[in-house]
C-alpha cells in the first residue's frame, strides 16, 4: 500500500514520465509515479517470448541521439545501470539484386558507397551531414528539448543562410525532400522508407521531419541489457531519491478542484493527493477524459476527440537463431552484416507508396517492407553465449479487412510469411538455424499499450496538424494544460522516440511554474545566426 504525502504525481511509468519524475527528485520534490501495468517502461520493454534467454525489445530498441540528450548527462544514468553502445556502422539497406547501400559513422565511408550508385548523391549526404549533423547539430537539439516554437518565432530567430534553407524545407513533403536532394532511385526509394519509420506521413507540411531526422541518421545507439534497462535506471533513481513508482495502478480519474489538479483517484478506490502537480505521461486524448472533457475549450476538445493515430502500424517477427542473418548483398559490401538498422523489402519507390496506400486500405502490403536489426552482433547479452537474436519490422495496417483479430487468426500464416520474404535477403535463415519465432502485431502493440491506439507507437502520427506547436494543440504545446497545476508529458506532445523530451521539456516547465530548485543547466532556447 502506497503511503505518505507526495508533492506531485506522474500519471503513466513510460521512459518520459519516469525522466520526469527523476527531475522532479533533483528538483527537491518527492514524486509518485502510477502505471496500470504490472510493469514500467512503456515502450521500452524487454522479454523472452520465443526461447528462455532469447531477449527481445518488444517496441524501442533504436535510440538516438543520445550523445547530446540531456537526461542521460543531468540524471548521471550510468550510476543506476543505464548504458549503451553506437555502432560503427549505423544502418543497411540490402536490394532483391544484390546491392546494398551502408550508412557508417564514418561520413567518408558513407560516401564511398552511396557513390558506387551516384557520385551526385555522395556529395550531397557529405553536405548534408556537414551542414545538418555536424554544424547544426545544437539546433536541432535546442528544437527538441525547449517547448516547440510558433512558426513565426521559428522564423525570425533562425537566420544566415543555414536557417533560410532549413526553413525552406517546412512546406514540402517527405519525399519532395529527399527528391530535392537525392538522384538514384534506390538511394531516394531508401531514405523515403526511413523517414516513414517515425510514423511520419507523405503530407506537404513534413518537410522539416526529413531534415531533423537526417541530421541523426549516424546516432543510433542500442540500450544495453536491453531497452528496459532505461526505465529500470530511472525507477531507481526516482526511489534512491525519496520518491516511489507503484505498478498495477490504474488511474481512473484525475481529480480537479476549483479548476486545480489535486491528486488522483485510482480505479481500486483509493486516491492520492498532490501538494504541487499532477503530470500525466499517457496520451493526450486519454488525459482529458481522465479530467473531464469539460476542463478544456471546445477547441482542444474537438482537436483531441479527432486525433489521428496514423495510418500504417508495425509488424514484428523475433527470431531466435543459431547464427545472425547472412545477407547475399554482403558479396557487394562485407559491411552489410555489420550494419545496426538494417532495411528491406521493397526496389523502388513505386512500391514504398503502395506499401503505405495498402496499409490505408487495411491491406497487408504486397511488398513487406521495413527494418530490424540483429541485436547481439552490437551486445551479446541478448541470447545465450554463442545464439542470437533477431528481429523486422515491416509497416502493416492496424485493422485487416476481417478487423484487427484477423491478427490472431493469422498468426502462424504471417510469421511463415515474414520468415519467407527474409530469407530472400538472407537465404541462412534456415530451419535448422532458426530455433524459434514470435509475431507481434499491431494489434498486440495496443493491447500493451493502451496509449498506443490502433498500434501507434508514437502515440498519434506526425502529420502538419500534429507537429510543432500543433501537438497536440498550440494550448498544450507548452506541456501545459488549461488546468492549473496539470502539465502533459507523454509522447503525443513533442518530442517522442525514446530521447525523454516531453519528460524534460515539462519538468522545466514545472520548475519554472513552481520556482523550484533547479540543479541542472536547460538547453538555450533554439537560435540560429548563421
Amino acid at each position: 500500500m502506497t503511503t505518505g504525502a507526495f508533492d506531485g504525481i506522474v500519471v503513466g511509468a513510460g521512459h518520459n514520465g519516469l525522466t520526469l519524475a527523476a527531475y522532479m527528485v533533483l528538483a527537491g520534490q518527492r514524486p509518485l509515479v502510477l502505471e496500470r501495468n504490472k510493469w514500467i517502461g512503456g515502450g521500452c520493454t524487454t522479454e523472452e517470448p520465443v526461447v528462455p534467454g532469447f531477449r527481445f525489445n518488444l517496441h524501442s530498441n533504436f535510440y538516438i541521439g543520445l550523445d547530446n540528450a540531456p537526461f542521460v548527462r543531468d540524471l548521471e544514468l550510468w550510476r543506476f545501470g543505464f548504458s549503451y553502445v553506437e555502432p560503427p556502422v549505423q544502418q543497411g539497406a540490402t536490394f532483391r539484386d544484390g546491392t546494398c547501400i551502408v550508412i557508417h559513422k564514418d561520413v567518408e565511408r558513407t560516401c564511398a558507397s552511396l557513390a558506387r550508385f551516384s557520385r551526385h548523391d555522395a556529395d550531397a549526404f557529405r553536405h548534408l551531414h556537414t551542414t545538418w549533423t555536424e554544424s547544426m547539430r545544437p539546433l536541432f537539439t535546442s528544437l527538441l528539448y525547449n517547448a516547440p516554437l510558433p512558426p513565426a518565432e521559428l522564423r525570425a530567430r533562425l537566420g544566415g543562410p543555414q536557417g533560410a534553407d532549413l526553413l525552406s524545407h517546412a512546406p514540402l513533403s517527405l519525399f519532395e525532400a529527399v527528391d530535392r536532394h537525392f538522384e538514384d532511385h534506390r538511394v531516394k526509394s531508401f531514405l523515403k522508407l526511413f523517414m516513414h519509420v517515425t510514423t511520419a506521413e507523405n503530407e506537404p507540411g513534413t518537410g522539416l521531419l526529413f531534415a531533423s531526422t537526417m541530421a541523426n541518421i549516424t546516432r543510433l545507439a542500442l540500450p544495453i541489457g536491453g531497452s528496459s534497462a532505461l526505465p529500470q535506471a530511472l525507477a531507481r533513481l526516482v526511489e534512491a531519491g525519496g520518491g516511489h513508482v507503484e505498478t498495477g495502478a490504474e488511474v481512473r480519474e484525475i481529480r480537479v478542484k476549483g479548476g486545480r489538479a489535486v491528486g488522483v483517484e485510482l480505479a481500486d478506490g483509493r486516491r492520492f493527493a498532490a501538494r504541487r502537480f499532477v503530470a500525466s505521461a499517457i496520451d493526450a486524448p486519454a488525459t482529458m477524459r481522465l479530467c473531464g472533457e469539460s476542463a478544456f475549450s471546445d477547441e482542444i476538445r474537438a482537436k483531441l476527440n479527432a486525433w489521428y493515430w496514423g495510418s500504417h502500424s508495425l509488424l514484428t517477427i523475433h527470431l531466435a537463431l543459431s547464427e545472425p542473418p547472412m545477407y547475399g548483398s554482403a558479396k557487394f559490401d562485407p559491411d552489410i552484416e555489420r550494419a545496426f538498422n538494417l532495411f528491406m523489402g521493397w526496389d523502388d519507390t513505386a512500391q514504398v507508396i503502395r506499401c503505405f496506400d495498402q496499409c490505408r486500405r487495411g491491406e497487408l502490403p504486397d511488398h513487406l517492407m521495413g527494418n530490424g536489426a540483429c541485436n547481439t552482433r552490437f551486445d551479446p547479452s541478448y541470447a545465450p553465449a554463442g545464439k542470437h537474436a533477431a528481429f523486422w519490422w515491416p509497416f502493416a495496417p492496424y485493422a485487416l479487412p476481417d478487423g484487427p483479430e484477423g491478427w490472431d487468426r493469422r498468426r502462424k500464416e504471417y510469421t511463415a510469411q515474414l520468415l519467407d520474404v527474409w530469407r530472400q535477403y538472407a537465404p541462412n535463415l534456415t530451419d535448422g538455424n532458426v530455433l524459434g519465432a514470435y509475431l507481434f502485431t499491431p494489434l498486440d502493440i495496443e493491447r500493451r499499450n493502451r496509449n498506443m491506439v490502433r498500434g501507434a507507437a508514437r502515440m498519434g502520427a506526425y502529420v502538419p496538424s500534429q507537429l510543432g506547436i500543433n501537438r497536440p494543440h498550440p494550448l498544450l504545446a507548452s506541456y501545459r494544460s488549461p488546468i492549473e497545476g496539470l502539465y502533459l508529458c507523454g509522447s503525443s506532445n513533442h518530442g517522442g522516440g525514446v530521447n525523454g523530451a516531453p519528460g524534460y521539456n515539462a519538468a522545466n516547465a514545472i520548475v519554472d511554474d513552481f520556482r523550484l530548485s533547479r540543479p541542472w543547466t536547460p538547453i538555450d532556447p533554439p537560435s540560429w545566426a548563421g
